[in-house]
């Protein structure tokens, strides 16, 4: 009769019973399935490469409503300068009525300068992050790996300057016939730029929308590789502890009837 060899057994067994039970109550802990690459390699591979894909679909996703943002403020930017010119218009209307005195038109000519120096000072100071959005001629990438676009930017100042719009005199006929034209066609030119906006910024809300339905369906996959079903484990860690107590209870009864033989045969 066997008898250490019985009782190595059923230590085995206990020993295996109590490390299933210890990675139960791990996963249980962490709320994962996968703790480390010993409880499921491949799953483990697989759910790291989808989580590295899915983080650059929550960061484009983020980079794309941050460009939103900024076209939204573009925008609004070209609004002021557009009714600002508007406004400009509307004074060159007036001032082309024939029972103004030169002392009217003066007055209206310092409207004009007041708005043209509030157009300059919006140019001047409209911005987001620090990036100056109407400083200069060029694009601001927006996006991500992803999903790509860009912001076309304008040196705006120089371009109603040379438009003639801060050089407008409404205190002569012939300046206000020219200040009606300088004014309609700066105002094509502002429309057309924030046309442009519109349409990226529209784009930058499609791919946005697309990559949030990604990122969920990511985030499902892992979810589904890498995160515990807690009923389950809750279940599975129950009846491995019934197990273990039936198994430490079965060795207990075995070692004394180990003993009492022994004391038989002895």
């Amino acid at each position: 009769m066997n008898i250490n060899g019985q009782f190595n057994a059923t230590d085995l067994l206990s020993d295996r019973l109590q490390r299933s039970n210890d990675d139960k109550l791990k996963q249980l802990a962490s709320a994962k399935r996968i703790n480390s690459a010993a409880d499921d390699a491949a799953g483990l591979q697989i759910a790291n490469r989808l989580s590295a894909q899915n983080s650059g679909t929550r960061q484009t996703e983020q980079n794309l409503y941050d460009g939103l943002s900024m076209a939204t403020l573009a925008d609004q930017s070209l609004q002021g300068i557009s009714d600002g010119l508007n406004e400009i218009g509307r004074l060159a209307t007036q001032a082309g009525s024939g029972i103004l005195s030169a002392d009217d038109k003066a007055a209206l000519q310092k409207q004009v300068d007041a708005i043209s120096a509030g157009i300059k000072d919006q140019i001047a100071n409209t911005e987001f992050g620090g990036t100056k959005l109407f400083s200069s001629n060029g694009s601001i990438a927006l996006g991500g790996e992803k999903s790509q676009f860009s912001l076309q930017t304008t040196d705006l100042a120089k371009q109603l300057t040379d438009g003639g719009v801060f050089a407008i005199d409404l205190r002569s006929a012939d300046g206000v016939a020219k200040a009606l034209e300088t004014v309609q066609a700066n105002s094509r030119q502002i429309d057309n730029q924030r046309t442009d906006i519109g349409a990226t910024a529209n784009a930058m809300s499609a791919s946005a929308r697309n990559l949030s339905n990604q990122n969920v369906s990511e985030q499902a996959a892992i979810s589904r590789i890498a995160d515990l079903d807690y009923a389950k484990a809750s279940t599975e860690r129950v009846q491995g502890q019934i197990r273990e107590q039936a198994g430490i209870a079965v060795a207990a009864q075995s070692r004394i009837q180990s003993e009492q033989a022994l004391q038989l045969l002895s």
